[in-house]
C-alpha cells in the first residue's frame, strides 16, 4: 500500500489508523490519501481525513471519530458522526459526479463506503453505528465494504488528484487525420491522466523541516511544487508562504497553476498577499525573495551592477547573497511559514541559506535537477546543505524529506538518452591532450538509478565500465506505441546559416499546413544568448514571408509571457528553461560542440533536447555539426545506450577543471591574448620569440601541452 502523508487531522488518531491499515491491507494498487482531497461545496470546504482507494477493497472514507468522544450521551454521539459521514459523503460524491466517465446512466457507479474511525469504542457507545470502525473490528469491517468495477479504477485516482485541471489538454479540433501529429499528441495528452505516486507525495507531503525533490526534465517538478503550494495555502491560509524559482517566465506558470489548482479546492482565488511569487533576484519592477528579505532587514537591495562589478557576472548573485547571509545568520527571523524553490540547481547555495534562516521551522522546499545546470554554480551534496545540519532521511508514516521523481512525462526516451549522451559527453571525439569523452558526472554514479536509468552491464562505480538503458517503469508507454525513435529526434547538418533558416522555416510550414499542428505547438531555441535576440529576429521575418506569425520569448511581449496562442515561440536557452513545447527546433547546434565553457555549452543542449514533449530538431552547419552528429550517429548504433567509463574521483575533478565554465574575466583576458599575439605575428614577430618572453614555467606548460596535442605522450 502507497501512503501520501498530507495534513494530519488528528495527528495520535491518524497514526492509529495507518498501523490499522499497514497492518490489514494486502494490495499492492492500494493507496491511502491522508489529509486529502479537499471538497468545496456551496455551503463549506472540507478536507477528507483519509481516502482509501483500492482495487481490492474499494473506495473509502475515513472520518476521525476522536474529536466527538467526550460526548457521554451515546445518541448524541451516534447523530454527530451520522451528520458528519452525511456532509462528506454528498460533497465527495457531487465531486465525483463530475467526472463523465465514473456515471452510468444518471447514477455514480462508484460505491462510496465511509467509515467513523476512532480507535477504542468507549462502553457508553451503542453497537447500533454500522459505520463505525474500531482497532478491534477493523480487519472485518475492511473486507466487508463494496467494491467498484476495477476499470474504474485509473479515472477515480485521476478524479481525486484533479488531474483535468492539472494537466488540462488542448482541444485540438484542427487533429482530423489518423497518425497526423496533431493526432498523436491529442492521444498522448489524454494519456497523461494520473500522478504517480512519487508525484503524489511530493505534492502532498510537507515535513517539519527542509525537503527536497529530484527530478529529471520534465518530470513533473514545477506542477508538483505549484500543488503544493496550493495544498498548503488551503490548509493553513494564514501561513506567508514565497514560490521562488531562476526563470523569470515561470511568473506567469506559476500563477496560472496555483491559482487554478486553489480554484479546483476552494472555488475561489488565492490570496495574494499571503501566497507571493518571488523570483530568486528580483528586477526593478518586482520584487524577488533576496529583495525581499534585504527590505525586512532594513537593507536596500544591490542592484546587478554592483554584483558584477564586486564579484564578477558569473557568481554575482552567490557573492551578494553572501554578505546578506552573514547579516541574517546573526539575527535569524521568521520572514515566512514556507518557502518553494524551483530550480535550485542553477541559484547558489547562499540562496537556499537565507530561505533556511528565514523560514519557520526551516520549511523550505527545493526541487532540482541533478544533471541540467546553466549557470556557474553546482548543487553541494546534502551532507553540505545547510551547514551540513540538516538529516533528509524519512520515518514511518510522516511525509518523506527526500524524494525523487524517476518518470519523465514529457520527453521520449531516445531525446532523453541523446541529451544525457550529449550533455555528458559519453560519444565524445578525444585526442592527446582531451583524452577522456566526458565532460562532467554525477558526484554519486548511483544517481543514474535514481533518476530512471537501468545497469544492463557493468557497474554503477567510479573508474568501473558500464552500460545504461531507460528503464521501462520510468518511460510512459505512449511514447513506444505512438512514436518512433527515427522521427522523435533527428539531426540535421545544412549547408551554411542561411541554408539552415529557409529550410526550418519551411519545415515550421509544413507543421503548421499539413501536420495539424498549432503555432503554439512549436518552440525555436538559439543556444548562444549573447546573439539570440538578433538570430531570432531574423528568424521571425523568414517566418512572416510564409505568413506564419512569430515572437520573440521576454522581448515581444512581457517577460513573464513566453508561449503566445497562434504564434511560434522563439528563445534563448536561458528564457526557454521551464518551459516545453510538442515540436523543438534547435539552431546553430554547432556552438555547443566544442570550444571553451564545454560544460556550459553541453549543458545548453541538454536543456534544449528536454524542451520537447514530442519532436526534436536538433540543427546547424559546418564541422562542428559533424561532430555532433558523429555523437548521435554512435547514440544511434548503441541503441540509445549509454556506454562509458565511469571517472575515478581523480579524474572527474580533472575533467571538471579542464571544461569548466570560463569567468567573463578569463574570458577578456584570452581574448586579449588572442588579439595581442595575433598583431605581433600579423608584424612578423616570430612565434618562438613570442614563447620566450614567457615565464619559464608557464613556457614549459605551453611546450608540453603543444607538443601532447601534435604527437602524442609516446613521441615525447
Amino acid at each position: 500500500m502507497k501512503q501520501i502523508i498530507g495534513n494530519k487531522t488528528n495527528e495520535a488518531a491518524i497514526n492509529a489508523l495507518l498501523k490499522n491499515l499497514n497492518t490489514t491491507i494486502e494490495d499492492d494498487s492500494a493507496i491511502i490519501y491522508i489529509g486529502y482531497p479537499i471538497i468545496s461545496t456551496a455551503i463549506d470546504t472540507y478536507t477528507v481525513p483519509a481516502t482509501l482507494v483500492s482495487k481490492k477493497y474499494g473506495l473509502v472514507i475515513f472520518d476521525i471519530g476522536e474529536s466527538v468522544l467526550p460526548i457521554t450521551d451515546s445518541q448524541s454521539a451516534t447523530n454527530v458522526f451520522g451528520v458528519q459521514r452525511d456532509l462528506l459523503y454528498s460533497a465527495f460524491q457531487a465531486k465525483l459526479m463530475t467526472y463523465q466517465n465514473l456515471i452510468a446512466g444518471r447514477k455514480l457507479d462508484i460505491p462510496i463506503n465511509i467509515l467513523t474511525y476512532v480507535s477504542d469504542k468507549p462502553r457508553h457507545m451503542s453497537n447500533s453505528d454500522e459505520e463505525l470502525i474500531t482497532d478491534a473490528n477493523f480487519s472485518i469491517k475492511i473486507t466487508k465494504l463494496e467494491k467498484f468495477d476495477q476499470k474504474y479504477y485509473e479515472t477515480l485516482n485521476a478524479a481525486i488528484q484533479r488531474v483535468s485541471s492539472i494537466m488540462p489538454k488542448e482541444r485540438r479540433d484542427n487533429a482530423k487525420t489518423d497518425g497526423s501529429r496533431g493526432s498523436i499528441l491529442k492521444t498522448i495528452e489524454k494519456n497523461i491522466a494520473n500522478l504517480d505516486s512519487w508525484q503524489n507525495k511530493a505534492a502532498i507531503e510537507t515535513p517539519n523541516g527542509p525537503q527536497r525533490i529530484r527530478g529529471l526534465a520534465g518530470s513533473g517538478k514545477t506542477i508538483v511544487l505549484a500543488l503544493k503550494a496550493a495544498y498548503l495555502h488551503s490548509q493553513y491560509p494564514e501561513w506567508k508562504i514565497a514560490v521562488s524559482f531562476y526563470s523569470q517566465s515561470l511568473y506567469g506558470q506559476f500563477e496560472k497553476l496555483i491559482q487554478r489548482f486553489y480554484f479546483e479546492d476552494r472555488r475561489m482565488d488565492p490570496n495574494w498577499e499571503q501566497i507571493k511569487l518571488l523570483h530568486a533576484y528580483g528586477s526593478p519592477n518586482k520584487h524577488g525573495l533576496y529583495s525581499e528579505i534585504c527590505q525586512e532587514y532594513g537593507m536596500i537591495p544591490k542592484d546587478f551592477s554592483y554584483a558584477k562589478r564586486t564579484y564578477g557576472p558569473d557568481f554575482a548573485f552567490q557573492g551578494i547573497c553572501k554578505e546578506l547571509l552573514a547579516i541574517v545568520k546573526k539575527d535569524p527571523r521568521e520572514l515566512f511559514d514556507a518557502v518553494l524553490i524551483d530550480e535550485a540547481q542553477d541559484l547558489p547555495d547562499e540562496f537556499l541559506n537565507l530561505a533556511y534562516h528565514c523560514t519557520k521551522n526551516h520549511r523550505v522546499i527545493f526541487a532540482y535537477d541533478d544533471l541540467q545546470n546553466l549557470g556557474a554554480y553546482e548543487m553541494s551534496s546534502v551532507n553540505k546543505l545547510f551547514d551540513g545540519s540538516v538529516d533528509f532521511s524519512g520515518k514511518s508514516n510522516e511525509p518523506a524529506k527526500d524524494i525523487i521523481l524517476p518518470v519523465c512525462y514529457r520527453n521520449t526516451p531516445w531525446a532523453l538518452a541523446t541529451a544525457h549522451a550529449l550533455g555528458i559527453g559519453i560519444y565524445r571525439q578525444t585526442s592527446n591532450s582531451d583524452p577522456y569523452p566526458l565532460i562532467q558526472h554525477p558526484d554519486d554514479p548511483k544517481l543514474w538509478t535514481d533518476i530512471g536509468y537501468k545497469v544492463v552491464a557493468g557497474k554503477l562505480n567510479f573508474g568501473e565500465n558500464v552500460t545504461l538503458s531507460r528503464d521501462v517503469d520510468s518511460t510512459p508507454k505512449f511514447f513506444t506505441e505512438l512514436l518512433n525513435s527515427k522521427d522523435a529526434i533527428q539531426f540535421i547538418n545544412f549547408k551554411d546559416e542561411h541554408d539552415q533558416i529557409v529550410s526550418v522555416s519551411n519545415m515550421i510550414m509544413k507543421n503548421l499546413e499539413e501536420d495539424e499542428i498549432y503555432p503554439q505547438d512549436i518552440l525555436v531555441i538559439f543556444p548562444e544568448a549573447i546573439t539570440a535576440a538578433k538570430k531570432g529576429a531574423m528568424l521571425v521575418q523568414f517566418l512572416r514571408d510564409r505568413n506564419i506569425t512569430a515572437h520573440i520569448a521576454g522581448i515581444d511581449f512581457s517577460r513573464d509571457v513566453f508561449f503566445v496562442p497562434n504564434s511560434i515561440a522563439i528563445s534563448g536557452p536561458h528564457r526557454a528553461k521551464g518551459n516545453e513545447a510538442p515540436i523543438v527546433y534547435l539552431m546553430d547546434s554547432q556552438y555547443c560542440a566544442s570550444g571553451e565553457s564545454l560544460i556550459k555549452k553541453r549543458n545548453t543542449l541538454f536543456t534544449a533536447i528536454t524542451r520537447s514533449r514530442a519532436w526534436v530538431r536538433i540543427c546547424g552547419y559546418g564541422d562542428k555539426m559533424s561532430e555532433l552528429e558523429t555523437e548521435f550517429f554512435k547514440i544511434q548504433q548503441n541503441n540509445f545506450q549509454l556506454k562509458f567509463k565511469i571517472p575515478t574521483k581523480e579524474e572527474l575533478n580533472k575533467i571538471r577543471i579542464q571544461h569548466r565554465d570560463m569567468t567573463k574575466e578569463e574570458e577578456k583576458d584570452l581574448n586579449n591574448l588572442k588579439r595581442v599575439t595575433t598583431s605581433l605575428m600579423n608584424k612578423g614577430v616570430e612565434p618562438s620569440l613570442i614563447i620566450e618572453q614567457l615565464p619559464d614555467k608557464i613556457k614549459k606548460e605551453l611546450i608540453k601541452s603543444l607538443q601532447e596535442e601534435c604527437w602524442g605522450d609516446n613521441d615525447l
